[in-house]
């Protein structure tokens, strides 16, 4: 039972109890004022009668007559004149007398009064004595009447003061709602603060664990920065503030072999003069013109999603792309972009090559790199020429590269309903599984072939359907969550993230899901912290809906981890260039190790990402991670074995 209704019926319990005692008073004194007056009447209409009687010749008709007349009025239960000799002359009684009061009330409230005595005069002889009762049943019956109208005004004002209070109440405990929301957030480890309300009491508990709160933000704040920093120095160049050399390559390798990546695009910069730059202008104005060119090259790329900048040697930038690009293309915007900068040197200029190709999935990064390094040798007599290295799977898709022919096989695929979703366990210790991760498969080619989610997601961004995808997706999982009893996880695009058509159906179709928790849903870091407003309402919305929500591929934005510490998300999925070969690198152990701790602190769930061996599960277990995914958590497991 709640406070307030607790509350409540102790108020009307005590008014009721106080009503009661003012009741039993009421009646208690009206009783005895009734006793009294019924005695003061016995004895002055005895002592009336008496002197009338007195006061006339005594013949019994008369005398009778007279007696008969009083007791007729009704008011009496028995009027007798009793000779001298104790002789009963006269005798009126009321032996059937009325009173709307039950028993058991008259029984309770019987009134004892004394008949009035009176003697009657002829002459100087006493004639005889009257003796007049009167009728108690009318005194009952007043009784009765006010403890009646009593009791029901009682019950009225209880009433009615079980309502106001209640509404009293609430207007006064309202804050208390608040708190008790804040209180559960704090046990879901969602650190929110609330405004402080009126109420002295409530004031400090709410100043309390707003404190708390506050702590808890700095303190994962302040971790989360210098985690960040940590990564800074560990996996970026610290002249450029590049990806540096291993950690490019580690992310490029783990892209080529995502089961998503179907194309994509690697562009080698190589500075062919910086010795010279080097011994002319000095290792201050060197370092300034090579984070200059970086900075050219990471500004000209961000006009494209998914791609990556890194600093590979001295004078060597690589860019890669995990989504299918013209590398031709963006090689030759890259060329006018440095031709630029380069006019812009006062001192002395750079020469530069640049040599491209696309990649597929499945390329081996270290392969293709040392072929590049060859073609950047051969091209050492030559100056600002554009190479391109153009391998045998170079075009995988370039058939499909039509806006017009993708929007015609989407929509095929959609009316057809041609899609399906993959599953992939991720498992927590001791074998026990977390959930299956389902991306989405499209059958577009004819054949049995279901492209992955990389060889259409940025068509399908393009066309703006990928809303139209996450929705059908989304109707898949329901429907696998009704023959299955695994959980599953879908992942959400920051198109629909942001989409209300999408947050109807997702609300519509969670009515008909018997357990919710089951499924979860992820949103990519990237996506959630550029939007982070849409993605805090996304949160919520699946939070109140009893599903689990995740972040996945987290790897960059780790300064602003911070921030989640009010969403009380369920898990973060570390990107799997965290994880690459983890077990030979002991700075990357403690930078994970530190975000493990991090996120924990905030009631989420580390989860790795790709990874592919034993030696990098042992090195993750010993670090705190409490689940894993990737190739080597793939192999014998089926969906719905657990």
């Amino acid at each position: 039972m709640s406070l307030v209704k607790q509350i409540r019926i102790a108020i009307s319990v005590i008014i009721l109890m106080v009503a009661a005692g003012c009741l039993f008073l009421g009646v208690y004194d009206d009783h005895r004022f009734m006793a009294e007056q019924l005695q003061k009447k016995n004895n002055d209409n005895a002592n009336g009668l008496a002197i009338t009687l007195s006061n006339i010749q005594k013949d019994n008709v008369t005398v009778e007559l007279i007696v008969s007349a009083q007791f007729d009025m009704g008011h009496y239960r028995r009027i007798a004149i009793v000779s001298p000799d104790n002789t009963l002359m006269i005798e009126r009684v009321n032996r059937h007398p009325h009173a709307n009061a039950p028993a058991w009330f008259q029984y309770l409230c019987a009134v004892d009064i004394q008949p009035g005595v009176a003697n009657i005069q002829s002459g100087w002889q006493q004639y005889g004595t009257l003796v007049l009762e009167s009728e108690a049943s009318l005194a009952y019956d007043q009784l009765w009447d006010t403890s009646r109208h009593a009791v029901l005004w009682t019950l009225v004002v209880a009433f009615l003061s079980y309502i106001v209070s209640g509404l009293w109440l609430k207007k006064i405990l309202k804050p208390l709602d608040d708190v008790i929301a804040q209180a559960e957030a704090l046990g879901d480890r969602k650190y929110i603060t609330i405004a402080e309300p009126a109420t002295e009491e409530f004031r400090k508990l709410v100043q309390t664990m707003n404190m708390l709160s506050e702590r808890v933000k700095s303190m994962v704040t302040a971790e989360s920065e210098r985690l960040n920093t940590f990564n800074q120095q560990i996996n970026y160049d610290e002249v450029t503030g590049l990806m540096n050399q291993s950690h490019f390559t580690n992310s490029a390798s783990v892209a080529l072999k995502h089961e998503g990546f179907v194309e994509g695009m690697l562009v080698l910069v190589q500075l062919r003069n910086l010795p010279e730059i080097d011994k002319q202008l000095g290792y201050s104005m060197t370092n300034q013109l090579i984070k200059k060119v970086g900075d050219a090259l990471q500004q000209q790329m961000t006009h494209y999603q998914d791609v990556i900048c890194g600093r590979l040697a001295g004078g060597v930038f690589g860019i890669f792309s995990r989504q299918p690009l013209d590398d031709f293309a963006v090689t030759t915007e890259l060329k006018l972009v440095l031709e630029k900068l380069n006019a812009a040197q006062q001192l002395l200029q750079f020469q530069f090559v640049i040599t491209h190709t696309k990649t597929k999935k499945g390329d081996d990064f270290a392969d293709i790199h040392r072929v590049m390094e060859f073609i950047l040798d051969l091209a050492e007599d030559q100056t600002a020429v554009p190479m391109r290295v153009m391998n045998a799977n170079s075009i995988v898709t370039s058939r499909k590269n039509y806006l017009n022919q993708w929007k015609q096989q989407f929509l095929q695929a959609i009316e057809q309903k041609q899609i399906k979703l993959a599953c992939y366990p991720v498992m927590q210790r001791h074998q026990q599984l977390y959930h299956y991760e389902c991306p989405l498969r499209l059958h577009i080619d004819e054949g049995d072939q279901w492209l992955a989610a990389g060889a259409f997601i940025d068509w399908a961004s393009q066309l703006d359907m990928i809303k139209t995808l996450d929705g059908m997706a989304l109707e898949h999982a329901v429907e696998m969550l009704s023959k299955n009893t695994a959980s599953l996880s879908v992942n959400v695009s920051a198109a629909a993230m942001r989409s209300d058509e999408y947050r109807d159906k997702l609300q519509a179709l969670m009515l008909t899901v018997s357990q919710p928790a089951r499924l979860s849903f992820e949103v990519a870091e990237e996506a959630a912290f550029s939007d982070f407003g849409k993605f805090k309402e996304f949160v919520n919305l699946v939070k109140t809906l009893g599903c689990m929500v995740g972040l996945e591929h987290v790897a960059t934005r780790l300064a602003q981890l911070g921030d989640l510490h009010e969403l009380g998300l369920d898990y973060a999925k570390f990107d799997a260039s965290l994880i690459r070969d983890i077990h030979l690198r002991p700075q990357q152990q403690s930078l994970l190790r530190g975000l493990c701790m991090m996120v924990r602190t905030m009631g989420i769930v580390p989860i790795a990402e790709g990874v592919q061996d034993q030696q990098e599960l042992d090195s993750l277990n010993a670090i705190g991670i409490e689940a894993v995914t990737g190739p080597f958590v793939q192999e014998s497991l089926q969906f719905g074995e657990v």
